[in-house]
């Protein structure tokens, strides 16, 4: 007589589906197995990700395509960023190693709150994101477009036009307002407060207190000019075109294109992520202390 396995009841006011998202190294994946065995019989349903699925011999979940209630990233920021371009689905990002700025807990805090994150007794914090549209110069352009880029992923950290080739200086420019700057040198950032505390703060940027919405620009290392650093409302529309040069096109460091002269894009807010935040954070006292320690 075969035993069957004892199913979680529904949960009609808490978590019944998860999708666990692994850093794919040893770590990441061992917490995976450790948190799949904690979540069992508690809630209905416990799906990996594609990635970390086909390292467990098992058939995987689409990130893109999950409608369940709750996501928990395993790893640090860059598995909580690669994540975060896929969906709109609530995501706990836990902290195994790195920096995990933008983490919400560590692996023995989510331990310890278990009970509290399966009765979804947490708030939920959104971050802006920035959304990157290529600006079609005709039918067949847009065509190809469609066939061969489909939309660029949503930017939580940053968007980066920078030079393809190391010997080749760049030259873009953007208008805001009807206002056009020219910028040559190795490429310009566009960057959400999110972003503000990492590639954008090693650029020259300012740190941003998320809890104010609005759009850095920040020139990487300008050739000869006197361009600095602009920040503008989450509002305005910023149209970026490549005037001269071969560039690289770089969503968060995961997503991106490379991008000939004379393309045209447009930079504007977009739907936010939405972060599950267990505890109450200081934003400057995480500076101080991650940052600035």
């Amino acid at each position: 007589m075969k035993l069957r396995k004892k199913k979680a009841r529904l949960n009609k006011k808490g978590i019944n589906s998860v999708l666990i998202v692994a850093k794919q190294n040893n770590v990441g994946l061992q917490h995976a197995k450790k948190l799949e065995k904690m979540l069992q019989n508690r809630v209905r349903e416990v799906h990996f990700d594609r990635s970390t699925a086909i390292r467990f011999r098992k058939i995987g979940h689409s990130i893109r395509k999950f409608n369940g209630d709750l996501i928990i990233t395993l790893g640090g920021d860059g598995t909580f960023l690669w994540t975060a371009h896929k969906t709109e689905v609530p995501v706990l990002p836990v902290k195994l190693e790195g920096q995990g700025f933008l983490c919400s807990c560590n692996f023995k805090q989510l331990t310890e709150n278990l009970e509290r994150i399966l009765k979804k007794d947490f708030a939920i914090k959104e971050r802006m994101r920035l959304r990157c549209s290529r600006m079609p110069l005709g039918k067949i352009q847009k065509y190809m477009k469609t066939i061969r880029h489909g939309d660029y992923p949503l930017a939580l950290n940053e968007i980066a036009f920078a030079r393809k080739r190391p010997s080749k200086i760049l030259n873009i420019e953007f208008k805001i307002d009807g206002v056009v700057f020219d910028m040559i040198g190795d490429g310009v950032m566009f960057s959400t407060p999110s972003g503000s505390t990492a590639y954008s703060s090693s650029a020259g940027g300012s740190m941003i207190d998320p809890s104010m919405e609005m759009v850095s620009i920040i020139p990487l290392y300008p050739f000869f000019s006197k361009i600095k650093p602009l920040i503008v409302p989450k509002d305005k529309k910023i149209e970026v075109t490549v005037a001269g040069g071969d560039c690289a096109l770089v969503i968060d460091g995961h997503g991106g294109d490379y991008i000939k002269k004379n393309s045209s894009f447009v930079i504007e807010t977009a739907t936010p992520v939405k972060i599950v935040s267990l505890f109450e954070q200081n934003f400057y006292e995480k500076i101080r202390k991650n940052l600035m320690g």
